[in-house]
């Protein structure tokens, strides 16, 4: 079991430990708390308080889920949970925000291991502002795979694409993307590896594409890199990059000429020196296409464009 002092228990609260002052009766209490969390703990069955890698019906992956309720066979799941803990008659007691909430059986859990979860209690100034004293416990980790998606977000980017007329001349929108012509979007598309059903829901086409890392790197990395140069559309530029696709992981990494560390000049040297060399990979607006080679591909018919009947 984890034990905390109460050297270790004012890093994790320094705020508290500013306004109230930790007291040794405050790490007796949440020790105590610790102690009766893990020895509830069962390998056979989910406990309250569990953590729980959840995928939900609509294929959205929360990694940190938390059992907050269990009567028999039935378990209350938390998507994004804030538990207090507390002991009351000499039970462990608690209370749990956030959300959203789902209801399971016990035998759609398979167990996988253990996990830390955080949790929360009153301090030694009782229930105010500031008055919240965080800890970790350790605990079971359980799977809970409900998707019935092609794909999930644990691998996968989700969204939703929609499409209506606006004054501003967009009409293809998705969140923090937006196109004005179809060829564009389908460009994006492409450079991301979307797939869909193509089927309409409340909120547009249910899009999945690679999860995307961005690499910042010094002009000498980016020419070193043997990758096809692409263009994407950054802070209202445009500007080189490579692309690298790890399909087997369905990541796409993305690089591109940015600040990067150089200990051999002094800061404000080294910003005008690496301004001009950032600036010297952004490329002309009006002449460059953005993602200029899933453009290429779409038109000379190498790759066929998503079919969305937005009808």
């Amino acid at each position: 079991m984890k034990k905390y002092t109460l050297e270790t228990l004012k890093k994790e609260n320094e705020l508290f430990d500013s306004y109230y002052g930790l007291e040794e009766s405050d790490v007796k209490k949440v020790n105590r708390i610790i102690e009766m969390i893990e020895e509830t703990r069962s390998v056979k069955a989910i406990q309250k308080y569990d953590v729980v890698e959840y995928t939900n019906e609509y294929g959205e992956y929360f990694p940190k889920a938390t059992a907050t309720k269990k009567r028999g066979e039935n378990i209350e799941l938390c998507e994004n949970a804030g538990v207090h803990l507390s002991i009351c008659d000499s039970q462990l007691c608690g209370s749990t925000s956030g959300g959203a909430f789902s209801h399971h059986k016990e035998n759609e859990f398979t167990y996988k291991g253990t996990s830390s979860n955080t949790f929360w209690t009153w301090g030694n100034a009782g229930a105010c502002a500031n008055g919240g004293i965080y800890f970790t416990a350790t605990v079971n980790l359980w799977e809970c795979d409900n998707n019935k998606e092609r794909y999930s977000t644990k691998t996968h980017n989700k969204y939703y694409l929609s499409h209506r007329e606006s004054d501003s001349g967009y009409q293809y929108f998705i969140d923090g993307h937006a196109w004005k012509t179809e060829e564009e979007m389908q460009a994006w598309m492409r450079a991301h590896r979307a797939v869909t059903d193509g089927e309409i829901t409340w909120g547009g086409a249910v899009i999945w594409t690679y999860k995307e890392i961005e690499h910042h790197c010094s002009n000498a990395e980016y020419d070193a890199l043997e990758a096809p140069e692409d263009i994407f559309l950054m802070n209202g530029s445009k500007r080189r990059c490579k692309r690298v696709y790890d399909d087997k992981n369905y990541i796409l990494h993305t690089y591109f000429v940015w600040y990067w560390e150089d200990d051999t000049l002094e800061f404000y040297k080294r910003m005008d020196k690496q301004n001009k060399i950032i600036d010297s990979y952004k490329v002309d607006y009006f002449t460059n296409e953005v993602n200029k080679i899933a453009l290429e591909e779409l038109r000379s018919g190498t790759i066929n464009p998503l079919e969305i009947n937005f009808n």
